[in-house]
């Protein structure tokens, strides 16, 4: 395989991970609040104890008969580690240049803020409007690191401005819907790793000859852009103490437009049809189109005694839509392109409630995300597994306006093997979140 086959073709790799981080599926995220971390997000569009009901069912804005407002953050903390399995070359090659074939913790801590807000208008109508993410994604390895053309920086951060309406038709059904406008900020780099020294190639018989250090990068890659979607929820109350939710929050697509550059020779045009132009390090304009997949989810919740709640959903996400990652110029030539498998996937998830006396209320709950992508699609941009969730929480109610919530949530990830054509990686860990919410009622 070319230095440049090899650039592009894991550049593009590690680019589908440009949106995500490591405690959902893919780069998917869970967390839009810090009560629901408590419970494993089991029930999560049919409890509707504050305000953030909000980020997962519209519907359940019928609930609330006076406004209420929550907000907080929840940290997240990874623990992901991926180790090299060179070759014998490959080996030779890294210990002669002194480059790391280890990495520890390459899944960058992050704090995921969210905000939300509900006003009844009356007994039928309610308005509401939230901020969260649901997709976001940090891994970092060293400049140096043997595998630099598949491993370096692949980040992104997305932030969902989510306003929503509700109507209840009558006792037992109620109905929500919302806008969702996406901001998406992406970024990728790329390294040369043990592909570094001088590169020869010749391309129409025309030679070149470059030198490369480790650390000279083969792809930098940093774009944004507004993506816009919608969601709806149904609410079914057969009474007070028992009720379902079937909620669906449609795919947004984006096309993030920024800036592309590779420390490789600018020759004009790529060296194969489908890899990457080099740009001398210069920096030229280009765009990737990206889809952050649909998402349904069916949850139920159950008063069996005065002190005492049951609560369980199920998420199915589409990752099916993602396709391919494709990369153009503003002429529309290809810069770079490459064929995606993930699989669409489901999060289970169980949970209890305890309502300890008038000030405590205590939770906990378990979960099992399936990871969407198969054994020969797996990327150490993306360490994605199968992952369990073993969560607890509490609520303190300071008055009957005020109170304050707590959560944290250990995630069990396995250990995988993954090829990324010519390398070959072990790759695992956990995460440990932690979550704080103010909820306040008017």
């Amino acid at each position: 395989m070319s230095q440049k086959t090899l650039k592009l073709s894991l550049l593009a790799a590690s680019i589908a991970l440009a949106a995500g981080q490591v405690h959902a599926a893919a780069f998917q995220l869970a967390e839009q609040n810090a009560t629901g971390l408590g419970r494993a997000y089991a029930g999560e569009g049919a409890i509707g104890d504050n305000a953030s009901v909000l980020g997962r069912n519209p519907a359940a804005m019928t609930l609330f008969d006076r406004p209420a407002l929550s907000g907080g953050a929840i940290y997240i903390n990874p623990e992901v580690d991926v180790e090299g399995k060179p070759t014998t070359a490959q080996a030779g090659a890294a210990a002669s240049r002194n480059l790391p074939t280890q990495s520890d913790d390459i899944a960058d801590d992050a704090v995921v803020p969210f905000f939300y807000y509900i006003r009844p208008l009356n007994e039928q109508w309610a308005v509401g409007f939230g901020a969260f993410t649901n997709y976001g994604l940090s891994t970092t390895y060293q400049d140096n690191h043997y595998a630099g053309p598949v491993a370096g920086k692949t980040a992104l951060k997305t932030l969902n401005f989510n306003p929503s309406v509700a109507f209840k038709a009558n006792e037992h059904i109620s109905l929500g819907a919302g806008f969702n406008a996406v901001y998406a900020d992406a970024e990728l780099i790329r390294h040369s790793g043990i592909l570094s020294g001088q590169i020869n190639q010749a391309t129409n018989g025309a030679p070149f000859a470059t030198s490369l250090s480790p650390g000279s990068e083969f792809v930098r890659l940093e774009g944004d852009d507004w993506g816009y979607g919608w969601n709806i929820g149904v609410l079914l109350e057969a009474d007070g103490n028992n009720r379902w939710a079937v909620t669906y929050r449609s795919e947004v697509d984006l096309k993030l437009e920024g800036n592309y550059s590779s420390a490789l020779p600018a020759i004009g045009q790529p060296l194969q049809p489908g890899l990457p132009l080099g740009t001398s390090g210069r920096s030229v304009a280009g765009s990737l189109d990206l889809t952050l997949p649909a998402i349904a989810e069916v949850s139920g919740f159950h008063q069996v005694q005065p002190d005492w709640a049951v609560h369980y959903g199920i998420m199915w996400t589409e990752w099916s839509s993602f396709k391919e990652l494709k990369a153009v110029s503003p002429q529309g030539n290809e810069l770079f392109q490459k064929d995606e498998g993930f699989d669409n996937s489901w999060r289970i998830s169980v949970g209890a409630t305890h309502q300890l006396n008038d000030q405590w209320t205590l939770r906990g709950g378990l979960a099992y995300d399936k990871s969407p992508v198969p054994e020969e699609a797996r990327s150490i941009s993306i360490p994605d597994v199968d992952r369990t969730w073993y969560t607890l929480g509490a609520t303190y109610a300071h008055n009957q306006n005020l109170s304050v919530d707590a959560g944290f949530a250990f995630l069990d990830g396995k250990k995988v093997d993954v090829k990324e054509a010519p390398f070959e990686f072990n790759s695992g860990g956990d995460a440990y979140l932690f979550g704080l919410q103010m909820n306040y009622a008017f």
